[in-house]
């Protein structure tokens, strides 16, 4: 005896079948947006803390000093490790081409600093990947084996990973200058805060992926 023709069209095996790909994708949309999730959480969570900039803090161990723009703070905070007697030199990476020597000397030089005598420009800089082809072009040149790398708090994750790509062989000494886009309280009460953490940590996964897989 023949089976029966389903009434309403396909059987359950077949619709069953029918719909297993959209099954497929919904579970695995569903599962990178938890990855993706999971892993911006943690980025968050891990965002180094400043240390504490003390006066009389012994200078740290390295040659040189390094700062990647983008803060009054960062160019600041390196100038006083410099005048503390941290590093012979520093390198102001990523400077405003329209920024001449005289603005700067005249926001953190002065008769009494070491300003004049050891501080480098870097005007060629335009991201964080070409402040790291910046700062290994004057580290070559320098020859220095050990620099202090002073950023901000969010930013420096990405920094350290493009710069150790670029000098795996050069010591790097970090130094978190504080930033309140990193208050992880701050992050789901603040807009302008989350879109800057999601872009720095979208930007951060793209690096990872093409220092790992080139």
């Amino acid at each position: 005896m023949n089976d029966p023709i389903p009434i309403f069209g396909q059987s359950n095996g077949e619709e069953r079948r029918r719909f297993r790909p959209v099954r497929l994708l919904v579970v695995l949309v569903a599962t990178l947006f938890l990855v993706a999730v999971g892993g911006f959480l943690q980025f968050v969570v891990e965002i180094p803390e400043p240390a504490e900039q003390s006066a009389t803090a012994p200078p740290l161990d390295v040659d040189a000093i390094v700062v990647l723009t983008g803060g009054r703070d960062r160019i600041q905070t390196a100038m006083q490790l410099l005048e503390s007697g941290t590093g012979s030199r520093l390198l102001i990476s990523g400077v405003n081409t329209d920024i001449t020597r005289e603005d700067l000397a005249a926001q953190f030089g002065g008769p009494n600093t070491r300003f004049d005598c050891c501080v480098d420009l870097g005007f060629r800089a335009r991201t964080t990947m070409g402040n790291a082809d910046e700062t290994k072009r004057w580290v070559g040149e320098k020859n220095y084996a050990s620099i202090a790398v002073v950023t901000s708090n969010y930013h420096m994750p990405r920094s350290l990973l493009l710069l150790r790509t670029e000098m795996p062989d050069v010591t790097l000494v970090p130094v978190v200058v504080a930033s309140n886009s990193s208050e992880s309280d701050q992050l789901f009460g603040n807009v302008r805060v989350a879109r800057l953490l999601v872009s720095e940590y979208a930007k951060y996964v793209i690096t990872l992926l093409r220092t790992r897989f080139g």
